[in-house]
């Protein structure tokens, strides 16, 4: 579904009124932002591998501009170089920041040690990695991130997966403030209701879809 043909939906609702269009767009966008900073993400917004260089000397790797937090299923890796390489990707050691700099700390010098990535911990708007990179060392992650924004006509997830919980927030918002049409409200209402039992349901499918069941548990 569209962002326009999302619009049109809600003004059916709204008693066909053409002059909401602007303002139903600005809910569209505000529904997906307060979505995209709550406690739960969906599947859809997980990114494709991104790959970014360390700098030598540099322990701070920024976040992508679109970031919104890590999957809990895919920490960072470091991709060696050498293809001959042993391991072609190491998984790095997710921790907290103190406790890995209290670890990496070389205490003759009082500085973090150095050389290819190991661990990391995410502190403010970087990725820290120890210890601190001697090399411009290779680096994939796989991270929440923002859908695109319905600043124009197009179908981003949230209107591909789950239309009507976009849209029943966007509709609440209009019709229980300045609109005061409880009509319509109820059905906003519903539609979120219903948008959020459908990702809910989705995620459990696929949450199951991926793992190994078996009668009487693991053998």
């Amino acid at each position: 579904m569209t962002r326009d043909e999302a619009v049109a939906h809600i003004q059916m609702q709204l008693g066909f009124r053409t002059t909401l269009s602007s303002s139903i767009i600005s809910q569209l966008q505000l529904a997906q932002q307060n979505l995209e900073t709550g406690p739960t993400l969906p599947w859809f917004l997980i990114s494709e591998d991104s790959y970014i260089r360390t700098e030598d000397g540099e322990q701070r790797v920024p976040l992508p501009t679109d970031f919104l937090e890590e999957a809990d299923e895919a920490v960072l890796r470091y991709i060696p170089d050498d293809l001959s390489a042993e391991n072609p990707e190491v998984d790095l050691i997710r921790d907290e920041y103190d406790v890995l700099r209290k670890n990496y700390m070389d205490t003759a010098t009082g500085t973090i040690k150095t050389g290819p990535p190991e661990a990391y911990a995410l502190f403010g708007e970087y990725f820290r990695v120890f210890p601190t990179p001697d090399d411009d060392y290779l680096i994939r992650m796989i991270y929440y991130q923002q859908d695109d924004l319905l600043t124009t006509n197009i179908e981003n997830q949230w209107l591909k997966y789950i239309p009507k919980l976009l849209m029943g927030l966007a509709g609440k918002q209009l019709s229980g403030g300045p609109l005061r049409d409880q009509v319509a409200f109820s059905t906003f209402d519903a539609w979120e209701k219903e948008g959020r039992a459908m990702l809910l349901s989705k995620e459990i499918r696929r949450d199951i879809s991926n793992r190994n069941l078996q009668v009487g548990g693991p053998h």
